[in-house]
């Protein structure tokens, strides 16, 4: 393999990367925002066509989008994985254009989206296209998966993932680069998170007049609200959070009703942490303060955890091969945030992170990426692939 020639190529398709992300982040592509999901696909697909042997397939789900899955299938493959990243943002329609995307003097490329994670995409994409052109593609089906749906909890793309789990050795998600002191990380752990709504039936009565006839279903909600944050747990970074909060009518009368949403971040694993965050949401309807009121609650699984697996650290391992040949530091690390990794591990698919670039920024109005580790991560990637054909 050489070395060199994967920096060569990686440094001529640069210019085409930048110029591809300019044109992403002229998009609106918000989650459920189907017309430009539809122009974000057609954009991937002119680069994905380049690339020899790949066929490409959509997936549709009604008011949500288009899921692309692009794939290289070997006469016979030996093994199979999957490279993902989405392609939706948390932007409302309208901010592309309120936002517009530009590179400044000190070589950041501003763009909502850009980081997370349109770059992922162009990462991906030019680092199988660098590998086939240089003749280093594993013998290996190579299913490439953009989404459109991870800003909101994969709803619909999980089907996606559920259907190319089985045989899938590994999955390896382009998100933002994870900085390290000495270079960079590669994920191969990360924590769990529930949403939740919790609602309150209590009795309307006059403020003034019929004052002790009502039972304020916004009193019982504060008992509730202090309740979950009771089960904070700093030591394990598990954090229970509340918002948004509403209820009642005017201020004249007793509340009648009250709802509130809440999350539980930090669950490190899918078993004892799921199972003690579920017990606590349940408990909240157990009793009630003024035990005229009614509550119900809800939750769902916004992420499983993504464990620590035998196989995750492997393509860790070939990460750090492709980094020594780079003169790039790669480290092994947990993140506590969630991505679209979890659901690959949910669905028996071991899963690494963080293999897209450097951004700042991420989700908000400032988001950017630092265009040299475009180069970089796109090299490190094309020298994995090498790698992975090495070692069959």
């Amino acid at each position: 393999m050489d070395i060199n020639k994967i920096k060569e190529l990686a440094e001529v398709y640069l210019q085409e990367q930048v110029d591809l992300l300019m044109r992403f982040t002229s998009v609106d592509s918000e989650s459920n925002y189907v017309e430009g999901n539809r122009q974000v696909i057609d954009m991937a697909r002119a680069v994905l066509e380049t690339i020899p042997g790949v066929t490409m397939e959509e997936m549709f789900f009604e008011g949500c989008g288009t899921h692309l899955i692009a794939r290289i299938k070997p006469e016979h493959p030996e093994g199979k994985i999957i490279l993902n990243s989405h392609m939706d943002t948390v932007f409302p329609v309208g901010y592309a254009a309120k936002f517009p995307p530009y590179v400044d003097e000190d070589n950041w490329l501003h763009g909502l989206g850009s980081g997370d994670c349109k770059a992922g995409f162009a990462v991906s994409a030019y680092a199988v296209k660098i590998a086939s052109e240089l003749g280093l593609l594993p013998n290996k089906e190579i299913v490439m998966l953009y989404s459109c749906d991870e800003e909101i909890g994969s709803i619909t793309s999980r089907k996606v993932f559920e259907k190319e789990a089985p045989g899938t050795e590994c999955a390896y998600i382009f998100e933002s680069a994870a900085k390290t002191d000495k270079g960079y990380g590669v994920v191969s752990q990360r924590k769990g998170v529930i949403l939740g709504a919790l609602d309150i039936k209590g009795v309307e009565a006059h403020a003034g007049g019929a004052y002790m006839a009502g039972h304020s279903a916004v009193k019982e909600l504060a008992h509730k609200i202090l309740k979950l944050y009771s089960f904070n747990d700093y030591d394990r970074e598990i954090y229970y959070n509340v918002a948004p909060i509403s209820g009642g009518r005017p201020n004249g009368i007793v509340a009648g009703d009250a709802h509130m949403e809440f999350c539980v971040a930090g669950l490190p694993d899918n078993g004892p942490s799921f199972a003690e965050a579920e017990a606590n949401i349940e408990s909240l309807a157990a009793s009630n303060e003024d035990p005229v009121c009614e509550t119900t609650v809800s939750h769902r699984i916004l992420f499983p955890a993504l464990e620590k697996n035998e196989m995750g650290h492997k393509a860790f391992q070939i990460a750090e091969k492709a980094g020594q040949l780079l003169g790039i530091t790669m480290e092994e690390i947990a993140e506590p945030t969630a991505t679209d990794a979890n659901w690959f591990y949910s669905f028996g698919v071991p899963a690494v992170d963080a293999f897209g670039p450097v951004e700042s920024g991420m989700h908000t109005t400032e988001e950017k990426v630092y265009i040299p580790t475009i180069t970089e991560k796109t090299a490190l990637f094309a020298a994995m692939l090498g790698i992975m054909k090495e070692e069959q």
